[in-house]
C-alpha cells in the first residue's frame, strides 16, 4: 500500500511537470498557477458527515496537487490529483486508499459587455481500493459537459449533461449512471432581489436490488438585499431529492437516501466594524438499507469584530456559538443535542503574512446519557508570501480533545502543509 501511494506521488508530479514543458505560454505572468497540500494526522467521521453513525476513529495521509492555467481571457483549464489514505482504528473493513484525478476546461464561445455563452469539462478518475475487502473497491469515471448562458444583471442559465460508471471488482455492483441538470437565476428589482432553481435527474442504466433507480434533484432559492439599517440581506434555499454517501469522497460506505433540507441566512451590519450572520436549518434523511434515518434542525450565530483595518494590516475576531437537534427514527437513544462556541482571531500583514488561532468547545448531550462527552478543538495557522506575492507557504495544526463520560478519553492531532505559486 506504501509503495503503491508513493508511485503514485511520484507520477502526479511527473506529469505535472510535463505539462509545464508542454505549454510555452506559461511564461506569461499570473497566467498559471501551481497548489498543492500534503496533510497528515488522527480524525473521527463526526467531523466527515455531521454526526451520522458510529464516530469511528482513523489516521489519514492526504495528498493533493494541482496546476491551472490561463492562455487567454476566453480560455482556461486545470489539472489536479489528489489521494486520501484511510486507517480506521476499529473497523478494519473499511481501511482504503483513494486515487482521483480530475481536469476542468472552460472556454467563452462567445464573452460581451451584457452576455456570455461559455462552454465547460469536468473529467473525473478515480480509484478506490480496501486493504481488507476487495469486493467493495470500485474504479470511476465522469465526464460532463456544461452551457453556461448570463445576460449581465438580468438572468442566467445552465444546462448539463454527463456520464458517471462505477466499474466494481465484484462485478455484481456495477453502476452505469446518467445525469442531467438545468439551472437558472433572474434578477430583479435592480438586482436587489435574485431569485435561483435548479432541478437534476440521474438514472441508473440496470436496476439493482436495494438501490434506487432514478434520483431526482429540486432546489429553490432566494437572495434579497434589503435597505434596512439592521438586515442587509436574507438568502434562503430548499433543496430535497435523493443522495449516494459514494458522491462524497469523504465517506467510506455505500447507502442510498433521500432527503430535505431548507434554511433561511440574514446578514446584519451593526457598526462599520461589527457584523454579523445567522442561520436556521432544518434537514431530515431517509436511508434505503441503513439505520441512520434522521431529522433536526441547526442554529448558529457568527460575530465578526475588526478591531484593526488599515492599508498595511488587519486584525479581527470571529465569534460563533450553535446549537443542533437531531432525532433518529430507528434507534432513538443516538438522540442527541449539541452546543458549540468558538473564538478565532486573525492577524494579517498584508504584503508579508497572515496568522490566526481558534479555540472551540462542543457539548454533546445524548438521549442514552452513557454516550454524552465534550469535545475541544484548538488550531494554529500561519501564512507566509514570497516573491513579491507569487508564493504562498501555509501551515496548519490542529488538536482536538474527546472528554468521553463512560469510554476512554481520547486526543487527535493534524498538521497541513500547503502552497501556491503563481507565474
Amino acid at each position: 500500500m506504501t509503495l503503491c501511494m508513493e508511485a503514485r506521488v511520484r507520477s502526479e508530479v511527473f506529469f505535472l511537470i510535463i505539462c509545464l514543458l508542454l505549454f510555452p505560454s506559461l511564461s506569461h505572468a499570473d497566467n498559471s498557477s501551481l497548489s498543492g497540500y500534503f496533510e497528515a494526522g488522527n480524525r473521527s467521521q463526526s467531523e466527515d458527515f455531521e454526526e451520522e453513525g458510529e464516530d469511528r476513529e482513523y489516521v489519514y495521509k492526504n495528498y493533493h496537487l494541482r496546476f491551472g492555467h490561463k492562455p487567454s481571457d476566453r480560455l482556461s483549464y486545470e489539472f489536479g490529483t489528489f489521494i486520501y489514505n484511510k486507517d480506521y482504528k476499529s473497523r478494519d473493513s473499511l481501511d482504503n486508499i483513494s486515487k482521483i484525478f480530475i481536469a476542468k476546461g472552460s472556454y467563452y464561445l462567445n464573452k460581451q459587455k451584457t452576455d456570455s455563452f461559455k462552454l465547460d469539462i469536468k473529467l473525473k478518475y478515480k480509484e478506490k481500493r480496501y486493504r481488507n475487502t476487495p469486493f467493495s473497491e470500485y474504479d470511476q469515471i465522469m465526464f460532463s459537459p456544461k452551457l453556461s448562458y448570463d445576460r449581465k444583471g438580468s438572468f442566467s442559465i445552465n444546462l448539463s449533461t454527463g456520464i458517471n460508471n462505477y466499474d466494481y471488482v465484484s462485478r455484481r455492483d456495477d453502476q452505469f449512471k446518467f445525469f442531467s441538470k438545468l439551472g437558472a437565476k433572474r434578477y430583479l428589482l435592480e438586482k436587489k432581489l435574485m431569485l435561483t432553481s435548479s432541478y437534476k435527474l440521474e438514472t441508473t442504466a440496470h436496476k439493482q436490488a436495494n438501490r434506487r433507480k432514478n434520483k431526482n434533484i429540486f432546489m429553490f432559492g432566494v437572495d434579497y438585499i434589503l435597505d434596512s439599517l439592521f438586515i442587509n440581506k436574507i438568502t434562503a434555499r430548499a433543496k430535497l431529492g435523493q443522495g449516494d454517501t459514494k458522491d462524497d469522497d469523504e465517506r467510506d460506505e455505500d447507502f442510498d437516501y433521500k432527503y430535505r433540507q431548507f434554511y433561511v441566512k440574514t446578514d446584519h451590519r451593526i457598526t462599520s466594524k461589527l457584523k454579523n450572520d445567522f442561520k436556521w436549518q432544518y434537514f431530515k434523511k431517509d436511508y434505503l438499507t441503513a439505520d441512520l434515518d434522521h431529522s433536526g434542525f441547526y442554529i448558529r450565530s457568527n460575530w465578526r469584530y475588526e478591531m484593526l483595518a488599515d492599508e498595511k494590516q488587519a486584525l479581527y475576531f470571529n465569534l460563533t456559538s450553535k446549537h443542533k437537534d437531531v432525532n433518529y427514527v430507528l434507534k432513538s437513544g443516538s438522540d442527541y443535542k449539541k452546543d458549540s462556541l468558538g473564538i478565532k482571531g486573525t492577524y494579517k500583514r498584508k504584503k508579508n503574512w497572515k496568522t490566526s488561532a481558534s479555540l472551540e468547545g462542543n457539548r454533546y448531550d445524548f438521549k442514552d446519557s452513557t454516550k454524552d462527552k465534550n469535545r475541544y478543538y484548538a488550531k494554529l495557522s500561519f501564512e507566509k508570501l514570497f516573491l513579491q506575492k507569487a508564493l504562498s507557504l501555509s501551515l496548519d495544526f490542529k488538536y482536538k480533545y474527546t472528554d468521553n463520560r463512560q469510554a476512554d478519553n481520547t486526543e487527535e492531532e493534524s498538521v497541513r502543509l500547503a502552497f501556491k505559486y503563481k507565474f
